[in-house]
């Protein structure tokens, strides 16, 4: 999870980096703001799917991590309750 965190981060700053049009000579590529902040919802959804299971072995339920996420708890545990590859209904939590 904090690998995932980390290149979020770090791409996020690369992105500001690259886009500081407001500098003298600065040049920044057509399109390379887009591209990097295209990138942001699929790192941030591989960083909640990897803390799910965190605050789940941290003993966290359903209705705790739905709240965080601005869902319900049937949400949270339907959308993440099951592990990829798992026999159906072998992962489910509480």
């Amino acid at each position: 999870m904090v690998l995932v965190g980390t290149e979020l981060v770090s791409r996020i700053q690369a992105g500001a980096q690259q886009g500081s049009s407001d500098l003298p000579g600065a040049r920044v590529p057509g399109g390379c703001q887009c591209a990097v902040v295209a990138q942001v919802p699929e790192l941030a959804g591989r960083l909640v799917r990897s803390a799910v299971p965190a605050d789940r072995r941290a003993g966290a339920g359903w209705a705790q991590i739905g709240a965080g996420l601005g869902i319900s708890a049937e949400g949270a545990r339907s959308r993440f309750g099951r592990v990829r590859g798992s026999p159906s209904g072998a992962c489910r939590g509480k």
